[in-house]
């Protein structure tokens, strides 16, 4: 025995119901196929868990029956039913689907008012005074004991909110996952601790079902801006909040000529009372409303590398990056939510007018260290979304692109401010008649590295951070380098700094473990990574928006300063070279890279 109870509440696993997003309340609703693995996985789980439990109580519904019963074999431990462990009565709403609980408001009237019963069910304080009596009969037949309960999303939510004393009764910001898990210390003379909430990590993906979503569609996930609600931002960011619950948002368009590639919004949050460390603001980042923009990003799958790198890599990338709060992804629609940590008021620089110098020396000490760390490391091969995006698109497109281009700027004029890159074009073509060599040395790259996803510090605070990992995955690290010299900084600087930095990016691979590889090797993969970037802005951009101001003048810069560089590094004797020694060094990687894995 012991003066402090921990109670383990487990949601029952996925019955057809919830795949079907209707709600069957106090109907019975079995386990799925779904379901019933969910229940297994749990089970298997909790079996290694670092507390011992001494009794299962469940819901009389046959669906937190049987996931009880999972756990009762895997455990050893003996059932008892009990009726006030039902799910809440929904009354008129019974069977009702998702979409017509959404409709009806049913969530929005039970949050705003704790004895709404506009349905002819229960009120939300009806369910938490139901389940908080059941809970204190179990306690009293078992003092001391450790307890496991099995119940419904909505009663384990109401029970929560009522144990932690949180507004409202309705307890939205506990749902929880089919098959997770929430464990609660009850101490005898303090208040009720969660430590563990809708823990739900040891379900596998093909097992995780959005408590939200069911999992047969996607029609409520926010697809844009517009499209948010407070119930899901609520539901999205509930393990974040510690029992907070938000009262209003204001969501603003931000990134005007930056987010090319989709929405960006910052989304300011309002509480009834916030809970410490929760976020007063976040970034939300959608796909782009352009079909055409989507279909790009499709073709080289930029919305699942975003979600990959936060998913697999995060915050052990090494260098600062945003906290991700929420992400997912959807196929069908090449749609994808992202929720942020908000970095204000930390800012880019002006990529317009150009990073300063100080800011550029701190860009390359961080990604010389990023790129130490993932040097050669073959756990970036294991990553689908993670391969190199110069294989995502066929030869053929390549060139065919690029014809396209070239007709476009003769008939246009639009690289006569230009004229390097203009008069270079012709060289590019004999490249496509080779596939692409693997990278070699190979790291972790940013792919898009330049001042707009480079937060620093403002008089008013905030901190470094590298954001937009849309083109991320394995590249040839120095590619990074040369787009941040050549996008980021205004020519003048780059010609007075661009040798200082470059010695510096070396000298830190080196201090940080990099071996075997020489400052030569370095520059002539500088040179030609200039080729690879001087081929992308050549091709045609029509699917980026470029409709803004700044996205004009951004793109000016971007052209300009390439343009500059091509003729600084005279880049025309690297083109007419390469296509005559690019087999020979496309051999040469391909024999490093296989020596390396037999080592």
């Amino acid at each position: 025995m012991t003066t402090e109870q921990h109670l383990l509440l487990v949601r029952h696993g996925e019955t057809q119901g919830n795949r079907e997003q209707i709600a069957h309340g106090q109907t019975e609703s079995p386990l799925n196929e779904h379901g019933i693995k969910q229940a297994q996985t749990t089970a298997e789980m909790l079996q290694g868990w670092e507390r011992s439990y001494d009794k299962i109580y469940c819901s009389p519904l046959s669906r937190a029956h049987d996931t009880a019963r999972a756990i009762s074999n895997a455990l050893g431990l003996p059932i008892s039913v009990h009726s006030g462990l039902m799910e809440s009565n929904l009354g008129d709403l019974e069977g009702a689907t998702y979409k017509e609980l959404h409709e009806f408001g049913y969530a929005k009237h039970s949050i705003q008012d704790d004895d709404f019963t506009g349905h002819n069910g229960e009120s939300p304080r009806a369910v938490a005074d139901r389940i908080e009596r059941s809970l204190l009969e179990i306690r009293a037949l078992h003092p001391g004991e450790n307890l496991i309960i099995v119940s419904h999303g909505g009663t384990i939510a109401h029970l929560i909110a009522r144990l932690t004393g949180s507004k409202p009764a309705f307890g939205p910001q506990f749902i929880m996952h089919n098959a997770a898990i929430t464990e609660i210390i009850l101490p005898e003379d303090s208040a009720p601790e969660i430590i563990v909430l809708n823990h739900h990590e040891h379900l596998p993906e093909e097992l995780k079902i959005d408590p939200t979503q069911g999992n047969s569609n996607n029609k409520r996930l926010p697809l844009t801006v517009d499209d948010l609600t407070l119930e899901w931002l609520q539901e999205a960011m509930a393990p974040h909040l510690k029992g907070a619950t938000f009262t209003a948002f204001e969501p603003k368009i931000i990134g005007v000529g930056e987010g090319f590639m989709g929405q960006l919004a910052r989304v300011t949050l309002s509480y009834n009372e916030k809970a410490a460390d929760a976020p007063t603001s976040l970034v939300a980042k959608f796909a782009s409303t352009k079909q055409e923009t989507r279909d790009m990003a499709a073709d080289q799958k930029l919305y699942q590398r975003e979600i990959g790198f936060y998913k697999d890599i995060g915050n052990k990338v090494g260098v600062p990056i945003a906290e991700c709060y929420y992400s997912t992804y959807i196929e069908e629609s090449n749609h994808f939510i992202l929720l942020l940590e908000d970095l204000a008021p930390g800012e880019p620089s002006d990529q317009v007018i150009g990073t300063d110098k100080e800011t550029s020396r701190e860009v390359i000490e961080q990604f010389a260290r990023l790129h130490a760390k993932w040097w050669n490391n073959p756990e970036l091969e294991q990553y689908d979304w993670a391969k190199w995006i110069l294989t995502e698109m066929p030869m053929e497109q390549g060139l065919g692109l690029l014809k396209q281009s070239m007709t476009e700027v003769e008939e246009t004029g639009k690289f006569d401010a230009y004229p390097e890159l203009k008069r270079l074009m012709p060289l590019l073509g004999p490249l496509f008649k080779f596939e692409p060599a693997p990278p070699y040395p190979f790291s972790l790259t940013h792919g898009d590295l330049r001042s707009d996803n480079i937060i620093k510090p403002s008089a008013g605070g905030g901190r470094f951070a590298i954001i937009d990992w849309q083109l991320s995955g394995v590249g040839d690290p120095v590619n990074d380098i040369v787009r941040w010299m050549v996008q980021s900084i205004s020519i003048e600087d780059r010609r007075e700094t661009e040798q200082e930095l470059l010695g510096l990016y070396y000298e830190r691979l080196v201090e940080y473990g990099v071996k075997g590889y020489s400052y030569k090797k370095f520059i002539n993969a500088y040179r030609t990574n200039l080729v690879v970037v001087q081929l992308m802005f050549s091709m045609s951009m029509d699917s980026v928006d470029q409709s803004s101001e700044r996205a004009q003048a951004l793109f000016h810069q971007f052209y300009a300063r390439l343009d500059a560089a091509l003729v600084d590094w005279e880049i025309e004797k690297t083109l007419k070279l390469l296509p005559m020694i690019y087999p020979f060094i496309k051999i040469m990687l391909i024999v490093q890279k296989a020596f390396r894995q037999k080592k």
